[in-house]
């Protein structure tokens, strides 16, 4: 079992204590347990190998116990048990936004609600609004939530399926006779959100390798079994393909397994204009039947996934770009961007502590900066407005900012810039004096209270707040929580032209719950001129590893090294800070 799956049973247990009105710290150790397995950059297995699992934060000798019971077994009978409690059936109405395990309960009580689909037919027919502390708001609050989540319901975060499909490759890439696995898909191309899992196999052992694929341990259902595809289903519920192609085929597949299916058909309708036909067998003139494979085929390509763009007089066009939204124009006029990439990235700079809700101290953030090549990190804790986070008042901030310059005079090899996470209050002023944000590094604002204000008032005051001379970055910037939570209502335009005008970069934040901006809203301000700032907003030293998912997200968005503030050289991002050098 992955540690994906581990922490899914854990959240699950969670789900159903809160149900049954359970002691809330035993639900919170659930609920943390959950976070830092699924945060985890080793395999729980090893840990567990090495008699190293409770030496992690958080993991006591119980939840040990279950996760080697996990591990063992594929499931945990404490979880299995709970399931039998009636409230179990429940735990899909906590997926609705808006609907938490109390407002769960009551409505199972009062208006019979056992199911989402009960729960809408029950607020279209006006049901909820006549239940005792309900009304009208709610049950329109209850429908836009249902909405969402069938929108969202079979997408999976794209970390979360990362996460299964690199556990794949590495067990199916150590089987004998593999020479070649990828993944392929929208997973590839690093969709915020994944359908399914697509991987592509070059082997000589076909019946081995498809006995391993449909036996693995997370596996509850194989829908296929082929000697060259095969399908299953996890645990998670998601679905994973597995092809296996001869060498000569492979570059064409994986271009047509990548996709898009938009990008795929202007590839085909391009290259039909050529005279070709591209398929995932190849490269083919016109008058050949490619399925025949032989020399009457007339085929021209498709070992190789570059020759597939070359064969059509287009350079490589990287996968994340493969969304037919401009890419083949571009790279016909030789205007593809120069992607960024990880190693242009210096620097975190969104980053928490045990000074307010984070995990680590100050020196254990910069260690893992240091360790990750980074010359730099930002220490940019909550502000006060979030107490319920631990946030810092002006003197407590005072105090942090020079606790963080002791450190960085301790810690060798990586500067540590002292800032404050600022909370933009609703009238748009900032929840911490301006003589105080004057002695910081670097100040991020954000929104963390009311996301539900009118548009012009939620634009007015991101605008206000940004147009602080103190201020650097606007932090998560429409406020998402992917699957979870819709974006506060913006007018983005507006905010960008602010922005603009102020020289503040706009975060993109590579944590796998928001990627936000999402990669439109990157190259939207790439477009607008404005710069981005790709941080993790970490809250524990090893979730600063969540920087790929930022890259990546920068990489769709068509973001080049210089357009991101934390790609710049140590000065260069000191001169952008600076209110003299804005």
């Amino acid at each position: 079992m992955d540690n994906i799956d581990v922490a899914r049973i854990f959240d699950e247990i969670a789900d159903i204590l809160e149900l049954k009105d359970e002691n809330r710290f035993r639900i919170r150790s659930y609920r943390r347990a959950a976070r830092v397995v699924r945060d985890m950059p080793d395999a729980v297995k090893s840990l567990l190998e090495a008699g190293e699992l409770t030496s992690v934060q958080g993991i006591g000798s119980s939840l040990a116990e279950k996760i080697e019971e996990i591990v063992n077994t594929g499931t945990c009978r404490f979880c299995e048990d709970l399931k039998e409690d009636p409230l179990y059936s429940l735990t899909a109405l906590l997926s609705v936004p808006g609907v938490g395990p109390k407002l769960a309960v009551k409505l199972k009580r009062e208006a019979g609600v056992a199911s989402v689909d009960d729960l809408e037919q029950a607020a279209r027919e006006g049901r909820i609004r006549s239940i005792e502390g309900m009304g009208e708001k709610l049950e329109e609050k209850i429908l836009k939530g249902i909405e969402q989540y069938r929108r969202n319901v079979g997408r999976f975060k794209v970390s979360d399926a990362l996460a299964y499909a690199e556990a794949i490759v590495k067990t199916l890439g150590a089987i004998k006779g593999v020479s070649r696995i990828d993944i392929a898909g929208s997973l590839r191309r690093m969709r915020e959100t994944i359908g399914d899992i697509d991987i592509l196999v070059i082997s000589r052992s076909s019946h081995e390798i498809m006995d391993a694929f449909t036996s693995m341990g997370n596996v509850t259902d194989v829908l296929a079994r082929g000697e060259t595809k095969s399908s299953v289903i996890l645990g998670s519920g998601i679905q994973v393909d597995l092809r296996i192609l001869p060498a000569s085929d492979y570059g064409a597949a994986m271009h047509y397994f990548t996709g898009s299916q938009d990008h795929n058909v202007a590839m085909r309708d391009r290259a039909k204009r050529m005279g070709l036909k591209i398929s995932e067998y190849g490269v083919f003139d016109v008058k050949g039947d490619e399925r025949r494979g032989d020399e009457a085929a007339n085929r021209r390509g498709g070992e190789r996934e570059k020759d597939v763009f070359k064969l059509v007089g287009l350079p490589f066009i990287p996968p994340e770009l493969r969304e037919n939204s401009g890419e083949i124009e571009a790279a016909e006029k030789g205007t593809l961007p120069k992607l960024i990439e990880p190693r242009h990235i210096k620097g975190d700079l969104h980053l928490h502590t045990d000074a307010s809700d984070g995990r680590n101290s100050i020196a254990e953030m910069a260690h893992q900066g240091r360790e990750m090549g980074y010359k730099y990190i930002g220490i940019t804790d909550h502000s006060k407005s979030l107490r319920i986070a631990g946030g810092l008042d002006e003197v407590e901030l005072g105090e942090h900012i020079k606790a963080i310059r002791a450190a960085n005079r301790k810690v060798s090899g990586i500067e540590i810039l002292a800032g404050i996470e600022v909370d933009i209050l609703p009238d748009g002023r900032l929840d911490i004096a301006d003589e105080v944000l004057a002695e910081c590094d670097i100040v991020i604002a954000a929104i963390h209270s009311r996301f539900n204000m009118p548009r012009d008032e939620m634009t007015g005051r991101i605008i206000k707040g940004i147009s602080n001379a103190n201020v650097h970055v606007l932090a998560h910037p429409t406020g998402r929580l992917i699957n979870e939570r819709d974006p506060y209502e913006v007018d983005l335009e507006k905010v960008m032209a602010a922005a603009h005008e102020h020289k503040i970069a706009l975060e993109l934040s590579a944590h796998p719950d928001r990627l936000d901006l999402k990669d439109s809203h990157c190259r939207a301000a790439r477009e607008a001129g404005v710069k981005v700032c790709i941080n993790t907003d970490s809250h524990a030293d090893r979730q600063m590893l969540n920087m790929r998912f930022g890259v990546a997200t920068a990489r769709r968005g068509w973001l080049e090294p210089g357009d991101v503030i934390n790609t710049y050289p140590l000065a260069k991002l000191k001169r952008f800070l600076s209110r003299q050098g804005r």
